[in-house]
């Protein structure tokens, strides 16, 4: 997934150069108000109007995790990228284990935790594999 993916998923894009406009999927937008941008290693979404990312998100029928996904696979890592991607693999594993915790010793878990649960294993993969190569 890249940026352009994102971008074929949106009506009315303008821009160029790593930073775009178009309108937004998740409300009833008639003029551009959701900013799309590229980065070294993901695409950044923001709705001027208040959307949720997660709500803009999932109106393309993607998830958050889609936004990373080709930035984390090939290339040298920088050390500066590689401490980044460890710092966020020890967040990962933090808030699954957190989840996990809460599943076994306190109650069943709502979906929203599930979902988060879910996509932690997806990050925690994918970091793994990059930080191993």
């Amino acid at each position: 997934m890249d940026v352009q993916d994102v971008l074929d998923r949106l009506e009315q894009v303008t821009g160029s150069n790593g930073k775009w406009m178009a309108r937004c999927p998740a409300h009833q937008d008639k003029s551009p108000s959701l900013a799309i941008s590229e980065t070294d290693d993901r695409v950044l979404i923001h709705c001027f109007a208040g959307c949720q990312t997660e709500d803009v998100i999932a109106t393309t029928g993607l998830s958050l995790a889609d936004l990373f996904y080709n930035k984390l696979s090939g290339g040298e890592l920088t050390e500066r990228k590689r401490s980044r991607y460890k710092e966020a693999l020890i967040t990962e594993r933090l808030q699954v284990a957190i989840i996990n915790s809460a599943e076994v010793n306190e109650r069943p878990l709502t979906t929203i935790e599930q979902e988060r649960r879910l996509l932690g294993q997806h990050r925690i993969s994918k970091l793994e594999v990059v930080l191993n190569e």
